[in-house]
């Protein structure tokens, strides 16, 4: 039969086969009722009112031997308007087997995410061919540097990053030219399905990863147009991984290691050690003895110990200029404590990623964990992409949150084996797998599991992020959290800038040791591009423990911490003011 309507869909269905539904429904021996909905035909004419008219044929079928509900549809209706529809009046099972029947229709949709940019398209294709091939060149040189291991023959060169380097100003240097909307609500259909047990992967598999690569173009984007303002920094645009969290510090033969090393024996005239008497002792001119004797070196040094009894040290600053935390590394390396800042830990924002000079300075303070920044100071301004820099933060945040028990279960399992167990299992995967924990390590870990939804968050979690966890999880972390850099004040002194001391609830456990330092100098030597000579400056304060106190209090503990570092003594003066901290009270007052 065919009906013309002004009614939607669903309200000819109930209309004019609810009747006939209960009448089998009442019968359950006579068999299930099933109808096949064919809308072969939809017509959209606008009139002066924008009312729609549709025209649906719709066959029904009746089966007496089990439930099959398939409704194939061929439409030219906007995908939301459907979508809302199913959602509002049939039942999940319904709108799985809508979907089923409909697979064309979606795929459709997902094919035609980028507007059908053609040149778009084979822009990504040419790269996306040169990058596959780009692993030949790359294997040829990683077996000749194992190959002549002993020769000087280092690079650090990868041809696939290079193409990848170059693929970066599609993104940075023009705008997207996706239906952001169908993206968003083919996600959701996608996360619906997955929900009710349906796996899209299976039901679409080529348009599903043809929809993850849109999605993934997307995002770098808006990952640009967030945080490359300038013409130079798009040029230098460098591709933004979605899927990982840990990036590895720069090795010391590294070029870009290296050109800073360089530059900084250029640039930095002394470092002075301050002392909390105020005493000054340069590291180029003073004795090795006067130097082992100042309060730095004493500091470092029990800080060793600390870290031989396996607990994990966090080093806490504040954040003068953009080359601060890579001076922190690098004074504590030149003082002699490799094992305390070689390889240690850093979490910085996503613009530090944005391109090549920025990532490069910061690879050089530490493995890099992603974080999303804090919102007050610098808020993410381009639609869609904060949702996804905060699952990324919400993955860092439970590797280094983590409880011993967890990081145990890391470094003894491979990543199958942990995922299985921990995000991908159930409950008794998880009693299997901590059956040899302590009743009390067991209940930490799952009451940790439970509170910051640990498999919905680590669901995406990469194996490289994984096997890269495993070698730096037990080493130092150098946290600065402002939210952006200090600035200097009319007399020359350094002024912190606000920041969110959700930081000390958000990375510390109890029984980790929190290290202040002050260090200054930072903005002196770089002044945007231009780099000028100046004298390096670092004061300590003892280290101490953090407790499950500190933790409940965490907003006072984390301004304490900060204000201890502003009091600790240094060739500028360091200043915390509450006007700037707690401006919100001061407005109101």
């Amino acid at each position: 039969m065919t009906l013309a309507k002004k009614l939607p869909f669903y309200e000819i269905f109930n209309h004019k086969y609810t009747r006939l539904y209960d009448t089998f429904s009442q019968h359950p021996g006579m068999g299930h009722f099933d109808i096949m909905r064919n809308m072969r035909t939809i017509c959209l004419d606008r009139t002066g009112t924008g009312v729609f008219y549709y025209r649906y044929t719709i066959s029904c079928t009746l089966h007496y031997r089990g439930l099959h509900n398939t409704m194939k549809l061929t439409m030219k209706e906007p995908l939301s308007r459907m979508w809302e529809e199913a959602k509002s009046h049939y039942h999940p099972d319904e709108i799985l087997k809508f979907l089923q029947a409909n697979r064309r229709v979606l795929k459709a949709h997902i094919y035609r995410l980028d507007n059908r940019r053609y040149l778009y398209r084979m822009l990504h294709a040419l790269f996306s061919l040169i990058s596959a091939a780009a692993w030949i060149p790359d294997m040829l040189l990683t077996l000749l540097q194992k190959i002549f291991v002993r020769l000087p023959l280092k690079t650090h060169l990868k041809f696939r990053e290079t193409v990848e380097f170059m693929r970066a100003k599609i993104f940075s240097l023009r705008r997207p030219p996706h239906n952001e909307g169908d993206l968003r609500l083919i996600e959701e259909i996608i996360e619906f399905s997955a929900k009710h047990g349906l796996d899209c992967k299976k039901l679409i598999p080529g348009a599903q990863n043809k929809f993850l690569l849109m999605k993934h173009q997307l995002l770098q984007h808006k990952f640009f147009q967030e945080f490359s303002k300038s013409a130079l920094e798009k040029l230098l645009a460098t591709p933004f991984l979605f899927h990982r969290n840990i990036f590895p510090v720069l090795p010391d033969s590294a070029f870009w290691h290296k050109l800073f090393e360089f530059l900084e024996r250029k640039v930095v005239v002394d470092i002075v050690l301050m002392n909390m008497n105020r005493q000054r002792i340069s590291f180029k001119e003073s004795s090795r003895e006067e130097i082992a004797n100042t309060d730095v070196i004493r500091t470092l040094t029990r800080l060793e110990e600390i870290k031989k009894h396996g607990r994990r040290i966090f080093f806490i600053g504040h954040h003068e200029g953009y080359l601060g935390p890579y001076f922190v590394r690098s004074v504590i390396r030149k003082l002699g404590f490799d094992t305390l800042a070689k390889n240690c830990n850093t979490v910085v924002g996503p613009r530090m990623f944005s391109n090549v000079v920025l990532r490069s300075g910061a690879a050089n303070a530490g493995n890099l964990f992603v974080t999303m920044p804090s919102q007050k100071t610098t808020p993410i301004k381009t639609d869609g992409l904060a949702d996804e820099l905060r699952r990324i933060a919400k993955r860092t945040q439970c590797l280094i949150k983590m409880p011993d028990a967890g990081l145990k279960f890391i470094q003894n399992l491979d990543y199958t084996n942990f995922m299985n167990a921990f995000v991908y299992g159930n409950s008794d995967a998880f009693d299997f797998y901590t059956s040899s924990l302590t009743p009390r390590d067991a209940s930490e870990l799952k009451h940790f599991f439970d509170k910051y939804d640990f498999p919905e968050a680590m669901k995406d979690f990469s194996l490289d992020d994984y096997n890269l966890f495993k070698q730096i999880m037990g080493e130092s972390f150098l946290i600065f959290p402002e939210g952006s850099r200090s600035y200097t004040d009319n007399d020359g002194a350094v002024v912190m800038k606000y920041f969110n001391p959700k930081y000390f609830e958000a990375y510390m456990r109890p029984g980790d040791y929190i290290a202040p330092v002050n260090l200054v100098g930072g903005s002196d030597l770089a002044n945007g591009w231009k780099l000028r000579k100046a004298v390096v400056g670092i004061s300590m304060a003892a280290p101490f423990e953090v407790t499950k106190k500190m933790l409940k209090d965490f907003e006072e503990s984390g301004v304490a911490v900060m204000k201890k570092i502003a009091g600790l003594p240094n060739i500028k003066d360091v200043r915390f003011k509450d006007e700037i901290q707690f401006r919100d009270r001061f407005k109101k007052a």
